[in-house]
């Protein structure tokens, strides 16, 4: 029972490392041209996510399973054959879930076979550590993923005037927020507050620390 609640909380803290305190995109720098290039919008943040999390969670299960028995020179190779065996159904249920959302994401729904956080999570991560843990791992790098890219497509649409907001009149900026450089400014921005904020959580938990000593 105790080993069953270890693992659990475990699983916890890797999932809430993937998605907020060390979030792969924001952290890492990982997986960012996608959301910079495509993330001007809510439905395309929606099915970049969807996206992410069908190729994530299977690859990295099925790496898990098979990473050990094939030499570690090949394992870049078929964590690429994997995700691209998983495209096809990962971008049919995009589709099923936003009707036309693949094909509006462009090159950049492909590119998701290849993206980084996928890539570095199941070649690197999936292999050496139990289901549960991968699990975890992906779905948090899933909830990371896709928290970055709805906060990236909602300044964006405010900055483009397609939504209001009540503490936002909107700052029309013609095509200027749809365009990667745009994403990959705001992406910079939002990382520098995660680091923030994870200083300032290091420093409270150190004074924490500090008055239970003696």
């Amino acid at each position: 029972m105790k080993k069953n609640r270890l693992l659990l909380r475990g699983a916890v803290q890797i999932f809430l490392n993937g998605m907020l305190f060390r979030n792969p995109v924001l952290v890492g720098a990982l997986g960012m041209y996608p959301i910079a290039a495509a993330a001007w919008n809510l439905k395309n943040a929606a099915a970049l996510s969807v996206l992410f999390l069908a190729l994530s969670l299977p690859s990295s299960l099925v790496l898990c399973l098979l990473g050990m028995l094939v030499p570690r020179w090949f394992r870049p190779a078929l964590v690429l054959l994997v995700s691209a065996a998983f495209y096809v159904p990962a971008g049919r249920l995009a589709d099923l879930l936003i009707p036309g959302s693949v094909s509006a994401l462009g090159m950049v729904a492909g590119l998701m076979i290849c993206n980084s956080i996928l890539f570095s999570r199941a070649e690197e991560y999936a292999p050496e550590h139990v289901a549960v843990a991968v699990a975890a791992d992906s779905l948090g790098c899933s909830a990371g993923f896709a928290l970055v890219a709805f906060l990236a497509a909602l300044v964006r649409s405010v900055w483009l005037g397609k939504i209001s907001l009540p503490f936002a009149a909107g700052f029309p900026a013609g095509r200027a927020a749809d365009l990667p450089f745009a994403g990959f400014l705001l992406l910079g921005f939002l990382a520098a507050f995660l680091q923030w904020g994870n200083r300032l959580r290091a420093r409270h938990h150190a004074e924490r620390i500090r008055r239970r000593m003696p």
